[in-house]
């Protein structure tokens, strides 16, 4: 058939069949900009697109973009694109999300190869340099920390360095001028010399603050506080990468002054609620930098230098930790916390978010902000209940206009008056406890609901984070209806909505929520309703903010100091996080039911294995525990006559107990006879794990080790 011939039928694309306009690896789904061009445009899960400047600064005072680099330049390129796309651009369909993912490991990559480009020799021999030793201690030193911060950028060794330069150059007058306008930049705290990983003197900490000062690199308020900018820092810091100059770091805190209040958020120190540091980083993580430099081997074929030995990495796995585990919270402890945070809501919870509702309606009514309200206007609005049960004020660290009358005017000659909202901790969290602020007191509740829903419901904490208020249950109120976490595999980066029943004090707790989010649009305080559980702001300003990890956590804070959370033996309380609320939902659905309701266990916690949930099991419980669940289950299916699988546990329990109607046995003889033949080493009870047509099933072992 001849050329035009096909073209009249259709088939014109046959002509072209097989070519490309583009050389390999220079197009990704998320470069929106040419190749060739110095300033790429990059956008993946962003709402908009950000900048690569590939003109960064090279140890030598040269520009990566200038002519005789070219080829490291290019070759850079590639690389970025073979990390984050894919040699055969296998991850140009992910998820936008994950597409960020690999994007940004590859940049990390392409960071740490700039910032260490003399000590690889870069400019003389471009990726070629790299042996297989250089590529094993490029992994080891980005496996070394969870902190992209430290093993990327080295970021605590590079302020160190630069506080050092600047403390050089301020001069005393300087210092004393500093000094004079932010007069609390002279105090440190303990809690910030526990924070310190800087290399500077602990006594040079204020002189530090002033240099950075001068440095214009702090940002903030008298109100909020000073903190150093660590993405103002960072473009200063990192003129030679692409990526990390424009990023955010690990936060300085050390450097943060507070000028109004003492730096606090809990009463005590908090008991580490996890098993150790995690101080490597994750193997899904560090997968996604060695494929990038496995990978780089690919620029071979575009005629570019290539690191030698890659195939040496190709299985190559530095020491890597597992994540850290999270601690259990004695259960006597979460049984008060649980039992203290349904009294509050039967108690308390209504009229303290009716009074927050009155105010903040009678505010907008008058068309001032709530920090405005006068102190007779707010008493008079909340109420003779809340007044009684000892409200005095907005809230104790907002800013209350009847707080602030003798302040007026305290801002002269441009200096700075130190002035404490908090007050002391100690007066604070009296305060707290005697109820004199309506704001501490909607977070209390608002954390006694986490601890309930929490605690019955046992979801992961970014399912409930992101509860919606008008979709968190469905129409009969008896179920809980959530987005799965870890469910966006294969997914375009959806989560599925799964739902759970749940119990009647959770749900009646939600329509409090639920009430108190539809009176604040009605009086117009809010335009739409949001999450569960949005909260208003500490400062006393209107409206509610959107729930975050942080603003989440910090209500349960908030219940753990109100409610007195016990303290261990070195004085540190116990600061409860959802994922031990969750670990504790499994730990007592294990006693109850024992190996017995496994399957529900697993799908109640939103587990796709049953074998991963024992092994969750097995990270909570002691081998004690198990050995008497695994007695208790026998002695409950020799009771009922269930042990026709069980031939060799029938003999041992027929000599023991001289009959084979085990029904005539106590109960908790038995029980006891089976968890001391497993103390003693003479049987094991263990669940087997298989696959058969309906994915994987579990099957309870009985294993007698010696004759008897």
């Amino acid at each position: 058939m001849s050329q035009v011939a096909k073209r009249k039928r259709g088939y014109a694309f046959l002509d072209t069949f097989g070519e490309t306009n583009s050389a390999p690896h220079t197009t990704a789904p998320w470069l929106f900009t040419e190749f060739a061009t110095n300033v790429w445009r990059v956008k993946t899960s962003q709402n908009e697109p950000f900048e690569l400047d590939w003109g960064v600064q090279l140890w030598d005072g040269s520009l990566l973009t200038d002519e005789h680099h070219d080829e490291l330049l290019r070759s850079l390129k590639h690389l970025l694109i073979i990390g984050a796309n894919g040699v055969n651009e296998e991850f140009s369909t992910l998820a936008l999300v994950s597409q960020n993912m690999r994007v940004m490991n590859a940049l990390r990559v392409v960071d740490y190869l700039l910032i260490h480009a003399k000590g690889f020799q870069l400019i003389p021999f471009g990726l070629g340099a790299l042996n297989g030793d250089d590529l094993k201690g490029i992994l080891n030193q980005l496996a070394s920390t969870p902190r992209f911060a430290d093993s990327v950028y080295q970021w605590h060794t590079r302020v160190s360095a630069f506080c050092a330069k600047a403390l050089s150059e301020l001069t005393q007058s300087e210092e004393e001028e500093i000094f004079a306008k932010y007069p609390t930049m002279k105090e440190v705290s303990d809690d910030e010399l526990e924070d310190l990983k800087l290399d500077i003197a602990v006594s040079d900490i204020p002189r530090v603050r002033a240099a950075l000062m001068k440095a214009g690199v702090y940002y903030g308020s008298s109100h909020l506080g000073w903190k150093v900018s660590t993405k103002s820092l960072s473009k200063i810091l990192y003129p030679d990468t692409i990526r990390g100059w424009g990023t955010p770091k690990t936060a300085l805190n050390a450097l943060t002054f507070h000028p109004e209040d003492q730096r606090y958020l809990r009463e005590y120190p908090g008991v580490s609620v996890t098993t150790g540091n995690s101080e490597a980083l994750q193997q899904s993580l560090y997968y996604y930098f060695r494929y990038t430099i496995v990978n780089s081997a690919a620029l071979k074929a575009l005629g570019l230098p290539y690191p030698s030995d890659t195939e040496e990495i190709i299985d190559y796995i530095p020491k890597v930790n597992e994540p850290s585990r999270f601690r259990s919270v004695p259960s006597a402890n979460l049984m008060k916390l649980f039992r203290k945070s349904m009294e509050f809501h039967v108690e308390h919870g209504r009229k303290v978010l009716d009074g927050f509702v009155n105010v903040a309606s009678y505010c907008r009514a008058q068309g001032i902000p709530m920090i405005h309200i006068t102190e007779e206007d707010f008493l008079r609005t909340i109420g003779p209940e809340l007044v009684n049960l000892g409200v005095k004020k907005l809230g104790l660290s907002s800013h209350n206009s009847f707080d602030n009358k003798e302040h007026k005017g305290d801002r002269g000659n441009g200096r700075q008056i130190t002035r404490r909202r908090k007050g002391t901790p100690e007066k604070y969290f009296t305060d707290l406890r005697a109820n004199h602020g309506l704001l501490e007191l909607v977070y209390v509740y608002l954390g006694s609901i986490q601890m309930t829903v929490g605690m019955l419901m046992a979801r992961r904490v970014d399912e409930l984070v992101t509860l919606n208020v008008k979709k968190c249950l469905d129409e009969s109120k008896s179920w809980l209806i959530f987005k799965l976490a870890k469910s966006t595999r294969k997914a375009l980066g959806l989560r599925q909505r799964e739902s759970r029943p749940i119990d009647a004090i959770a749900v009646e707790m939600i329509e409090e929520l639920q009430r108190f989010q539809n009176q604040l649009k009605a009086a117009g305080v809010i335009d739409e309703l949001t999450d569960l559980f949005a909260t208003p702001s500490s400062q006393g300003y209107d409206g509610l903010r959107d729930c975050t990890l942080h603003l989440y956590n910090r209500h349960l804070d908030f219940a753990c100091d109100y409610f007195e959370s016990d303290l261990n033996d070195n004085g540190e309380r116990y600061y409860v996080r959802q994922h031990q609320m969750r670990r504790f939902f499994a730990i007592m659905f294990f006693y109850t039911n024992s190996y017995g309701e496994l399957d529900t266990l697993r799908w109640m916690l939103g587990h796709r294995d049953i074998e991963h949930v024992w092994h969750y099991l097995t990270e909570c419980l002691e081998p004690k525990d198990i050995r008497g669940a695994g007695a208790r289950y026998f002695a409950d299916r020799a009771k009922q006559d269930r042990l026709e699988n069980y031939d060799n546990l029938k003999k041992l329990l027929a000599e023991k107990f001289g009959t084979t109607s085990f029904k005539l046995v106590d109960e908790q003889q038995i029980e006891s006879y089976l968890e001391a033949m497993q103390e003693e080493g003479k049987v094991q009870i263990k669940p087997h794990f298989y696959n058969d047509e309906n994915g994987k099933s579990m099957k309870i072992l009985f294993i007698v080790t010696e004759e008897q």
